[in-house]
């Protein structure tokens, strides 16, 4: 059975035992370490770092992870452990060791992305066989460990406008979440040479916030709503965004065709 581990770096005192903290994120975007995912990452982690934690991003594409076979062998056969031979095992392990775990996607067709969604799915191990119910009518099953950390979500999408996690935000809240990032406009995360000083301002302030936010999970175990609003501030006007990122597709469409 794979067993929850209190590892490395912030020193918490609760009760007269010294405990240390360890901020985990797994980034679901294809892109890597190329992805506007990672550019909400970083400073969110950096802030952690500065509050003392050990943190880590794990660029989920770089990992063998196959798919889930629901042949049930971690519920039966050999309870708690994958019958599927990959990475899995280990990012288990790293899993259960942090005190808090992020995961980061893009939105892909209103979704998280293939990569996440599979290695999510590959989490069942964790999980109990029993149905349980809830008291307004849910069912779930019961964790396997007794420590499981505390998440937080990260979302960004390439379109502009605020209906981009319609189908996201409803799945996430049925989860008891640090924090919520959703950021529309995510392409203008990497600007260009020419963009306005406006923009490259706005850029700095969402990093500031998302920094105060992984220092805010790690001192005081919540993110402040005055914090989160900043995190949500426009980047830029949807009209700008759009007329930006259709004229560079008429450009890379033009040098294609060269």
């Amino acid at each position: 059975m794979i067993r929850a581990k209190i590892t490395l770096a912030v020193l918490i005192f609760y009760g007269g035992i010294e405990y240390f903290m360890k901020v985990t994120v797994f980034n679901g975007s294809p892109r890597g370490k190329r992805s506007n995912s990672h550019q909400i990452v970083e400073p969110l982690l950096e802030g952690a770092r500065e509050a003392g934690a050990e943190t880590e991003e794990v660029f989920l594409i770089e990992k063998d992870i196959k798919h889930c076979l629901g042949c049930f062998a971690c519920w039966e056969k050999t309870p708690g452990k994958c019958a599927i031979k990959d990475d899995m095992e280990e990012l288990i392990e790293l899993f259960l060791e942090s005190e808090y775990v992020g995961l980061a996607t893009p939105v892909y067709g209103m979704l998280m992305t293939a990569v996440l969604k599979n290695f999510t799915d590959r989490l069942l191990p964790l999980a109990m066989p029993h149905i349980e119910k809830n008291e307004d009518g849910g069912f779930y099953h019961e964790g396997r460990v007794r420590h499981m950390p505390r998440q937080f979500f990260i979302a960004n999408a390439g379109f502009p406008g605020e209906h981009n996690f319609d189908l996201l935000k409803p799945y996430i809240g049925m989860q008891s979440m640090v924090l919520e990032v959703y950021r529309n406009c995510g392409e203008a995360l990497q600007p260009g040479e020419n963009d306005p000083p406006e923009l490259l301002e706005q850029i700095a302030l969402f990093k500031a916030a998302l920094k105060e936010a992984g220092r805010q999970m790690v001192e005081k175990g919540a993110v402040s709503k005055e914090t989160v609003e900043k995190i949500h501030v426009a980047l830029i006007s949807d009209e700008d965004y759009m007329a930006q990122a259709n004229e560079y597709w008429d450009e890379q469409i033009e040098k294609a065709d060269q």
